[in-house]
């Protein structure tokens, strides 16, 4: 599984290269509202609007997934008490079931 994992992690490096070499060409980039104009390679611009993308992505995701985080933090705290709350009942019962007998009384002239 790892060799197959490395051939294709080679194989999509070797792409990407290939396709920065041949995608050398300049690309004007026009930020109308925020700036002015770049000339960018090609594959520049590409890269970036793909690493812009993805970190949206995982960006809306995490924000996704705010309740569920939420609601697994109460449930542990719940679950941490209920736990401390069980080991306080085992305590509990233990020292109720066990009873200490009454001593028993020397006989006298004991040297105890």
């Amino acid at each position: 599984m790892r060799t197959l994992y490395w051939i294709l992690a080679g194989s999509l490096a070797a792409l990407a290269g290939l396709f920065a070499l041949n995608n050398r060409g300049e690309l004007t980039v026009d930020l109308w509202p925020i700036g002015p104009q770049m000339q960018l390679p090609i594959f520049v611009a590409l890269v970036g609007a793909l690493y812009f993308g993805f970190l949206f992505g995982a960006l809306v995701a995490w924000l996704a997934g705010g309740a569920a985080r939420k609601r697994a933090r109460e449930m542990a705290r719940k679950a941490a008490k209920l736990d401390l709350e069980l080991q306080e009942l085992k305590v509990k019962q233990s020292g109720a079931a066990v009873e200490t007998p009454p001593p028993i009384p020397l006989p006298p002239g004991s040297p105890f």
